[in-house]
């Protein structure tokens, strides 16, 4: 699922920016308590990043759990890897710091290129069956959030 990004595409081989740690972020939106755990980033044999990812919904009794692999989005070429890095532009104009988008079935991630993990963007399309064992309001099988570390 590569959903289009308003903003310019660089293509960029370096990863010694990717993000270090296991990292693990809160959201309470409409009575749902979401949680991310992304584990610390890992290279592949080609030095393609990924990490694995634990998705969770708590809301009274109901409990909702996803979890899967995510892998940096790239292209190859004549041998060589070419991450998709992003140059994302704010509302005022100006360049915001780099992204890299991790890809996951049914999943999206997008993550600061550079720098600590401070927050993670987490797209998804939930299954029938995810639908079904979801927490809270269920008139979509869409999910979009956003998460931040707190201090």
């Amino acid at each position: 699922m590569r959903t289009p990004i308003l903003c310019a595409l660089a293509i960029c081989a370096n990863v010694a920016h990717a993000f270090e740690g296991e990292s693990r972020f809160k959201l309470n939106a409409a009575g749902v308590e979401h949680t991310l755990q992304v584990s610390q980033y890992k290279l592949d044999k080609k030095g393609v990043p990924s990490f694995d990812y634990v998705y969770e919904q708590h809301a009274g009794s109901c409990r909702f759990t996803m979890s899967g692999h995510a892998v940096a989005g790239f292209e190859e070429s004549k041998g060589k890897i070419q991450l998709e890095v992003f140059n994302p532009q704010g509302d005022d104009g100006k360049e915001l710091p780099q992204i890299l988008v991790y890809y996951t079935d049914g999943a999206t991630f997008t993550l600061p290129y550079k720098g600590k993990l401070k927050q993670v963007s987490f797209d998804g399309t939930l299954t029938p069956g995810q639908l079904k064992s979801s927490c809270g309001k269920k008139s979509s099988d869409e999910i979009s959030l956003l998460f931040k570390q707190t201090p």
